[in-house]
């Protein structure tokens, strides 16, 4: 997608490629791609174990919000390797 476009634009656009059939978590996979850099896009699919342990980290976040790093910060831990 171009970096021009909004978010909308984006958004639309990836709506229009894709079947009028097409199941809401082939929407989110896709709109996540869009943040992924070309280079790990070809990664294999997760498998049922990583889904589940995704699934289970992303409800330990609902039950403990308090405990979430903003992004920014945790990409700085890592890019300071630690």
């Amino acid at each position: 997608m171009e970096t021009t476009m909004g978010a909308k634009d984006t958004v639309r656009a990836l709506l229009d490629r894709l079947p009028d059939d097409c199941r809401l978590e082939e929407v989110i996979d896709e709109l996540i791609r869009l943040e992924v850099p070309a280079d790990e896009q070809d990664l294999p699919p997760l498998t049922q174990a990583q889904r589940d342990a995704l699934d289970e980290s992303l409800a330990h976040h609902e039950r403990h919000p308090e405990r979430a790093v903003p992004w920014s910060e945790f990409r700085r831990k890592l890019e300071r390797g630690g």
